[in-house]
């Protein structure tokens, strides 16, 4: 499992590895990211929160294939019913092995600390203060926002082989 260090916030929007980038237009201060470092995907969020004069940043890397992976996921098993080869009733998770790495996509109730639901992106092999990381992203960031469509663009060149 490769490794990598934490993005710089202050670069990051001109990192020679940056592939695609989306400006949050719920949170104006804060721009998504995804880079490509030989086979693996980088999403890492930064924005500048100047009423506390320091930069926030979260980074996820896992294998390019597991943003194959999460599109799949999300449109075969969360969109169905089960009768239609869904998840099944009461289940609200799915997890694989993706390249070697192990990945966990699952519904997030109270994902914006408000009561609205989202997805949690989790890869249980990488670590962050003993903690498996993961970004948990809204349903309105996702589905109103851009962000799956972003991520669909970039799983359709990985899957061409452009990426």
């Amino acid at each position: 499992m490769k490794v990598f260090t934490e993005i710089d916030p202050m670069t990051v929007g001109n990192h020679p590895n940056l592939i695609a980038k989306l400006a949050d237009d719920q949170d104006p201060e804060t721009i998504w990211y995804l880079l490509l470092i030989d086979d693996y995907l980088i999403i890492a969020d930064a924005a500048y929160r100047s009423q506390r004069g320091k930069w926030l940043h979260y980074q996820i890397e896992f294998p390019k294939h597991g943003l194959l992976w999460f599109v799949d996921t999300l449109q075969s098993k969360f969109f169905r019913t089960a009768a239609e080869g869904g998840l099944p009733r009461g289940v609200f998770h799915d997890s694989a092995i993706v390249d070697g790495e192990h990945l966990k996509l699952g519904r997030a109730f109270n994902a914006d600390g408000r009561g609205g639901s989202g997805y949690a992106f989790v890869t249980l092999d990488r670590k962050d203060l003993g903690l498996a990381k993961k970004y948990i992203f809204t349903d309105s960031l996702l589905f109103e926002h851009g962000l799956l469509d972003l991520f669909k663009q970039v799983a359709h060149k990985i899957r061409s082989g452009d990426l």
